[in-house]
């Protein structure tokens, strides 16, 4: 498919390498071209080099087929969008908000277009965390209430040293599926004798609802999150406190070196404790306790001032921290010098963008790892009777639910499958 991104930023930049090594026409169009010298230098891009809201620059790209629009401005992405719909009838076209409004139904219906709140999708990761501490990721399927819940494994935990058909008794209580195991580096599509060792970290699909009840059944034990720490304002703090703000047994402490949003956050905030100082000031944190936070996250527009203060509260004592990542290069990084969490809104963009790219009858996808995708695909009518162990990689890598209508649900081996039924699978990335 030939795809155009507009905007040469973070998330432009990084959508432009990585569709261009699948095989797909891409063009980047931006104001700036050293921009775009970069980019066109080291990968097979066409690099467009005008504004965007001109429609003469639209021209040069308007046989391309989707429109990937991604600016730092919420109103400059609308009104392009506007302009690719009015003027040149394209209809494939995703747009990046970080305004609410702009990603409401009626919004979207009225443009006719995707449009991606990164900024809702971003926060949202952050309350996973503390609705579920034990987790290391949180992917939601959207519509579904199915959820992908990354877990490490530890040493004490009961179901290590157990082989995946052993746990048979608790996916009788609860329906469950383990799609994935991450050990060493490589990535396992399991099967009920695969063993689950101290260190991997298995990838397991549950009802939202069921995820506090289903970790509990597998023995693993936790601590509920009751103090948490934000350093920095961005574009994403507010939001996260707003959401934050609605946990009544949650302590919030809030710390930032600008006096003025200080004084503000107080204001809107009264619940919030909030401390002007240095992000990395350790008299500070160890005087308001940071060896007791559950989490910590750093939301500042700073990627190297969030990883040292991610890196100064966990050996201050913190148990888990979160770090807002724009770069993709830091994300490998950061996990290995032990900050828990990246926030990295680039990749909820980037699955609404392979979701209109596959060559499969594919509805959704989303990037839960760098090796897995998740799926939904139709079934056909060949299948049709058939039971999900029967199907075996027929049909795709790993059956984990099925939808007729509204309903989905977590597959067993006995779900009979039906043509026309929603499948959602998770594959290995070739």
């Amino acid at each position: 498919m030939k795809v155009c991104i507009i905007g040469a930023g973070v998330v432009g930049s990084y959508l432009a390498k990585k569709l261009s090594k699948e095989n797909h026409e891409i063009a980047i169009v931006d104001v700036d071209s050293s921009k775009l010298e970069q980019i066109s230098y080291n990968y097979d891009v066409l690099a467009v080099n005008c504004n965007a809201l001109n429609v003469n620059c639209l021209k040069e790209v308007e046989d391309f087929d989707l429109f990937v629009v991604v600016t730092e401005s919420d109103e400059k992405n609308i009104a392009i969008a506007t302009l690719l719909r009015a003027l040149f009838k394209k209809d494939k076209i995703i747009v990046r908000v970080s305004n609410k409004a702009f990603s409401s139904p009626p919004v979207r219906e009225l443009l006719g277009c995707d449009t991606v709140n990164i900024l809702s999708e971003t926060v949202q990761n952050v309350i996973y965390q503390i609705k579920f501490p034990f987790a290391k990721s949180v992917v939601k399927l959207e519509k579904e209430g199915i959820v992908i819940v990354a877990y490490s494994v530890k040493v004490e935990d009961s179901i290590c040293g157990k082989q995946i058909a052993e746990l048979r008794d608790v996916r009788e209580k609860i329906d469950f599926t383990i799609v994935a195991i991450e050990r060493e580096g490589k990535t396992i599509i399991p099967k009920g004798d695969n063993y689950i060792y101290p260190g991997d970290k298995i990838y397991v699909a549950v009802k939202e609802e069921d995820v506090e009840k289903l970790f509990t059944n597998l023995g693993i034990s936790y601590e509920p999150v009751k103090l948490v720490f934000v350093f920095g304002f961005s574009r994403f703090t507010e939001e996260l406190l707003s959401k934050l703000s609605d946990f009544s047994s949650l302590r919030v402490k809030f710390i930032s070196p600008d006096r003025e949003v200080c004084e503000r956050i107080s204001g809107e905030f009264p619940n919030i404790s909030v401390f002007h100082g240095e992000l990395t000031d350790m008299e500070l944190l160890k005087q308001e306790n940071i060896g007791d936070a559950d989490l910590c996250v750093a939301m500042t527009e700073d990627e190297e001032t969030n990883i040292l203060t991610c890196i100064l509260s966990k050996r201050l004592g913190c148990k888990k921290a979160s770090s807002l990542i724009m770069h993709p290069e830091y994300e490998k990084l950061i996990e290995s010098i032990g900050i828990d969490v990246p926030l990295a809104p680039r990749k909820l963009l980037a699955s609404k963008v392979y979701s209109r790219l596959s060559s499969k009858s594919i509805l959704e996808l989303l990037e839960i790892s760098e090796d897995l995708d998740v799926i939904e695909t139709i079934v056909p009518e060949e299948i049709d009777g058939k039971r999900v162990s029967e199907v075996g990689k027929d049909l795709c890598g790993l059956v984990v639910a099925v939808k007729r209508g509204n309903e989905a649900e977590i597959v067993k081996g006995n779900t009979v499958l039906h043509s026309g039924d929603t499948i959602i699978c998770v594959e290995k990335r070739g």
